[in-house]
C-alpha cells in the first residue's frame, strides 16, 4: 500500500501522513526534508546570499549554482526505516533542526523549482516507496513522484487558516505581527508552488480531497485511514 498525501505548506501533511503510517504499521517519509537538507546544504557553502527566487535561480547568473545543486540532489538520500528517516548528503547526515531553520524557508521554494533538482530527488523518492507499504508526503507526490499510488490523498486549507494554525505552534497569538508575516510566507509560496512549470502543487484527478479548516488532526488522520484501507480491500 503506497499513500501519496500532498497538499500547501501547513496544511498538515507531515502531521497527518505520520499518525497515518504509525496506525497502519507502515513507514512515513516527509519529502521536504531532502528540499530542506540541499537547502540548508547550499546556505552553508555560501551559495545563497541574497534572497533568491525561481525566477532568479532560472536565470543565466545562477546556472553553475543549478549544476552544483543538482549534484547535491544526486548524493541526497533518505536513511533509516519506518518514520525515522535521516537526511543525508554525501553520506553526512543532516539535523532536524538545521532543516526547520529561518533560511532554509527562505531558499527552499527555490531549489525545489529547479527540474534537475527534482528529477534526482524523485528516484530518492521512489526508492523509500519501494521498500514496502509507506505514506510520502509532498507536494507532487499523486501526480508525479507516485502517480500509481493505491491512495492519494489532497489536503487543503485556506492560507489564513494554516497561518494561524503555524502561529499558534510557534507560540505567537493570532493577530499578532508574526502571525501576519506567517500568512504573507504562506500566500507568497503558495503562488510559487502552484506556478511553478515542472511538477506544480495541484490535486490528481484521482485524488481525494479534504478541507482541513475545521477538521481536528485526528478526524483527518482518521479519514485518510478509512479511505486507504477501503482500497487495501
Amino acid at each position: 500500500m503506497r499513500i501519496a498525501i500532498d497538499g500547501p505548506a501547513s496544511s498538515g501533511k507531515s502531521s497527518v501522513g505520520r499518525l497515518v503510517a504509525e496506525e497502519l504499521g507502515i513507514g512515513f517519509l516527509d519529502t521536504g526534508l531532502l528540499y530542506r537538507a540541499i537547502t540548508r546544504r547550499a546556505i552553508d557553502l555560501g551559495w545563497f546570499t541574497v534572497p533568491t527566487t525561481a525566477a532568479d535561480v532560472a536565470g543565466a547568473a545562477y546556472a553553475q549554482v543549478r549544476h552544483d545543486l543538482t549534484e547535491l540532489a544526486r548524493s541526497t538520500d533518505a536513511k533509516g526505516s519506518g518514520s525515522i528517516f535521516t537526511m543525508v548528503i554525501g553520506g553526512i547526515p543532516l539535523l532536524d533542526a538545521q532543516l526547520e531553520a529561518a533560511d532554509v524557508e527562505l531558499y527552499v521554494p527555490a531549489v525545489a523549482s529547479i527540474s534537475s533538482v527534482r528529477d534526482a530527488l524523485r528516484a530518492v523518492q521512489r526508492n523509500v516507496a519501494a521498500r514496502g507499504g509507506s505514506v510520502l508526503a509532498g507536494r507532487d507526490i499523486g501526480t508525479v513522484v507516485l502517480p500509481d499510488a493505491e491512495c492519494k490523498i489532497f489536503l487543503d486549507a485556506t492560507a489564513e487558516a494554516r497561518a494561524a494554525r503555524r502561529a499558534l505552534q510557534r507560540g505567537y497569538a493570532v493577530g499578532s505581527a508574526e502571525h501576519q508575516a506567517i500568512l504573507a510566507s504562506l500566500i507568497a509560496r503558495d503562488a510559487e508552488d502552484r506556478a511553478r512549470p515542472v511538477a506544480p502543487l495541484v490535486a490528481a484527478a484521482d485524488a481525494i480531497t479534504i478541507h482541513t479548516d475545521q477538521i481536528e488532526l485526528a478526524d483527518v488522520v482518521q479519514r485518510v485511514v478509512a479511505e486507504a484501507r477501503k482500497v487495501a480491500r
